[in-house]
Formats: structure tokens, C-alpha cells, sequence
């Protein structure tokens, strides 16, 4: 019962950290908290060790990261903006890494272990977690009022909009977070059959659906993960060299039909029996629905999107940017025109916010950083390449169309490295065996 009550308590912290929220009654937002927690963590692990070296992969990091704030910094400066959205970079870094840090010691604290599988099941319980406070938000009346009473989170911008959202959990940031984790269910459920049970089977694929389905109503970016996943889940067979047959094959498959039916049957019958859950599904998978009704692939979403694509027209933007990122309407400075969309040049498409806030400059260092923490995520889990490559494709994919990042989820995956790595004196027993060997 206490391990049950520990491991509840887990999920929560993971999507405090992974869904950050404000509470009306603390003055900090739920990530700084993690933050402090988590260098306190950090301090505990130093003193153990006996060690109080930096790893070459988190100084290389911490480089990087760096090197985006410096040409914020320059960009902003030759522009003569006051938008330092990116000029904190580094200090974000350090923060969402030691509120990672928070998170995966307690759940080695928890589980006396830490490793990938277990991290994707605490992240697909925390994106279980909003989906079902999406859905009580949405029709139990006192579940709302007692969240928007209590959770700081644009509910009025949210509601004017029309889109639903979980306790933290809201439009394009959320669906890329589920979309990362979708990738990691569907690496889970395609994995070797000796590590598959039937329950296993069924939770992934229970969670897949589910996080498709809800996922999808809060934000449609949902879909990138869910297509990904899905194309993984195909080929595997395939690409993978599985060295046991799998006497349970037929119980697993039957187990993931019957689930599937399942699932398959209650959305159609909540499809045709509640006005509200229609026009969820109608909005969240709006694209399929154009499809099939009439025959073109149509949704408000990528209609708008075609009209923010929009290039830089001088050099100097090309190469460091215009210094803007956020509303320059903001700026008491500017004489231009008012934006529209709320963003700069009309934009909310991610690629393009980063070229017209630092230029090709900042846009190399923050795309080589999603490629760097992949590598470095690949190479201390070699056996998750696949996924972490996966994972890698979403966070690319989603900056098409917006411009959150993914990199707080590769950080959950880069301290557990951290986590795993020996102590000092053990490092120096290694290294003497090595020697002698």
C-alpha cells in the first residue's frame, strides 16, 4: 500500500515537471520548486560519489545552451530589443535539468533502479493523468471550477478558444510532450517479445490510444507521435532481429485486438450519444474527418499555418535575426505595424520565430542541441536508439509548426546517465582492473 501511495506520488511529481503548472497558493511555478529539490538531490549524489566532477557530455551541453544565449544576447543588442526571451537560455538549462535531476532520483528512490522503461512508464502515467483531468474538467462542472480555482493556466484564453485542457496540460506544448511519449509507448509495445508480457501489451496499447484520442483534442501536434509510433510499430518486425520466438505471440495480438475493440467501440458509441465528445473528436482529428467527408485533407489549423509562412527579406535578418521573438507590440519602441496572430511577422511557426529572432546564427546552435542530447541520449542507452532517433523526429517535426522544444524530455534520460554512472572509488577500481587486465 505505501509503495502504491509512493509511486501515485511519483506520477505526480513527473507531471509537475513534464506539465508544468502555477498554483494560486505558491508564489513559484511547480519546475523552480523541482529545481531546488533537485540540486538539493544533486548535492546528496555529489557527497556519495565523492565526486564533484562535471561529465564532458553536460559541459558540452551547457556550451551549447551557452552559446544560444550569447547570440540572443547580440542579436537583441544590435537590434535594440527588449525581447530576452532567449538571452536566459542557459539559466532555463540549468533549471529544467536539475528539476529532471528531482524527478529521476525519486524514482530510483522509489524503485531502487532507474533505467528507460521505467522512465516512459512514469511519463506515460503523468500524460494518463492529464488526459483523464481533461475529460473531468470537461464535464464534471465542480472538477472545473475546483482546477481554475486553484491552477494558474490562461483558462479564460483557453476557454474563448474552444480547447480543452488538463492541469498544466494545454494547446501545442502539451501535444508535443504526449507526442514524445506516444513514441515511447510504440518503441515499448514493437520491443523484443521476451520483454512484452500480455499486461504489458495491453497498457501500451490502452495508453496509445487513449493519449492519441484525448491527446488530440487538447492539441492535434498529438498526431506527429501517434504517426511515428505507428510507423514504428509496422516495421519493427522488420528492422528488428528478435532472438526468441514468442510463444505468447497469439494471446499478445488477441490481447491488443480485444483492446483496441474495445476502445474502438466506446468512442463510437460516446461519438453518437454525447454532442460534446462528437465535437472533441470532430475537432481533434478535424483532418481525417475533411478526408473522408470530402476527400481532401483540410484543417483550421494548417489553413492558418499557410498564411504565417513568411521569410526574412534582409541579409542582416538571415544571418542574426530581427531580436524578436515574442509580441513586438510589447516593445514601446517599435513603429511598425501591430503583428497579427500575437506573434512577430504573424508567425507561430518555430523555425521561422527562431530566424527572425537570431538568425541562421541561433538557429544552428538550438537545432544542434536536439541533435546533441539525442546522440548523447543514444549513446548511453544504445539499446533505445530507435527510440531516442524517434524522439528526435518529433522535437524536429513540431518546430514546423510551433515552437516549443522537447529538450526537458531528453534531460529526464540524460541525468538518469548521470544517475548510472559509478563512483569515484569505484571509477578508480575499474580503471585499476583495466591496467592489470
Amino acid at each position: 500500500m505505501i509503495k502504491c501511495l509512493k509511486i501515485i506520488l511519483t506520477v505526480l511529481i513527473t507531471s509537475f515537471y513534464f506539465f508544468p503548472v502555477y498554483f494560486t497558493f505558491l508564489p513559484a511555478i511547480t519546475k523552480n520548486l523541482l529545481a531546488v529539490l533537485g540540486l538539493v538531490f544533486i548535492i546528496i549524489e555529489l557527497i556519495r560519489k565523492r565526486d564533484i566532477s562535471v561529465s564532458k557530455e553536460l559541459l558540452i551541453l551547457l556550451l551549447f545552451c551557452g552559446m544560444v544565449s550569447i547570440i540572443s544576447l547580440i542579436s537583441i543588442t544590435y537590434n535594440e530589443t527588449p525581447d530576452t526571451t532567449y538571452v536566459t537560455f542557459i539559466r532555463s538549462t540549468v533549471i529544467w535539468l536539475c528539476g529532471a535531476f528531482s524527478v529521476i532520483f525519486i524514482i530510483r528512490s522509489v524503485h531502487g533502479r532507474i533505467d528507460v522503461p521505467l522512465i516512459i512508464h512514469y511519463l506515460i502515467g503523468a500524460c494518463l493523468f492529464q488526459c483523464v483531468s481533461a475529460m473531468l474538467i470537461q464535464f464534471i462542472p465542480s472538477f472545473e471550477a475546483f482546477v481554475d480555482t486553484y491552477v494558474q493556466q490562461g483558462q479564460s484564453v483557453l476557454k474563448d478558444m474552444g480547447r480543452i485542457y488538463g492541469i498544466g496540460a494545454a494547446l501545442d506544448v502539451a501535444g508535443s510532450r504526449f507526442a514524445a511519449v506516444l513514441v515511447g509507448i510504440a518503441f515499448l509495445l514493437a520491443s523484443p517479445p521476451e520483454k512484452v508480457s500480455v499486461g504489458k501489451a495491453i497498457f501500451y496499447t490502452f495508453s496509445f490510444v487513449v493519449i492519441t484520442a484525448i491527446g488530440n483534442m487538447i492539441a492535434r501536434t498529438t498526431l506527429v507521435g501517434s504517426l511515428i509510433g505507428l510507423a514504428w510499430i509496422v516495421l519493427a518486425p522488420f528492422a528488428q532481429r528478435w532472438k526468441e520466438r514468442d510463444e505468447n505471440a497469439p494471446a499478445k495480438v488477441l490481447a491488443v485486438l480485444l483492446t483496441l475493440s474495445g476502445l474502438i467501440v466506446l468512442s463510437i458509441f460516446l461519438y453518437n450519444s454525447s454532442p460534446r465528445v462528437n465535437e472533441l473528436l470532430r475537432f481533434g482529428f478535424e483532418g481525417f474527418f475533411s478526408y473522408f467527408e470530402t476527400g481532401e485533407w483540410e484543417t483550421a489549423s494548417t489553413n492558418t499555418l499557410e498564411k504565417m509562412v513568411v521569410w526574412p527579406e534582409e541579409l542582416k535578418t538571415w544571418v542574426i535575426g530581427d531580436g524578436y521573438f515574442e509580441n513586438s507590440r510589447y516593445d514601446p519602441n517599435y513603429l511598425g505595424d501591430a503583428t497579427t496572430f500575437g506573434y512577430y511577422m504573424g508567425t507561430d511557426i518555430g523555425y521561422l520565430r527562431f530566424l527572425f529572432y537570431f538568425g541562421l546564427s541561433g538557429l544552428v546552435w538550438i537545432i544542434a542541441i536536439l541533435f546533441y542530447l539525442a546522440y548523447v541520449c543514444s549513446d548511453q542507452f544504445k539499446q533505445y536508439t530507435v527510440f531516442f532517433i524517434m524522439a528526435l523526429c518529433v522535437g524536429l517535426a513540431v518546430w514546423a509548426k510551433v515552437a516549443t522544444d522537447l529538450f526537458l524530455f531528453f534531460y529526464l534520460f540524460l541525468c538518469a546517465a548521470e544517475l548510472q554512472k559509478p563512483q569515484g572509488e569505484e571509477k578508480e577500481s575499474s580503471s585499476e582492473n583495466g591496467k592489470t587486465t
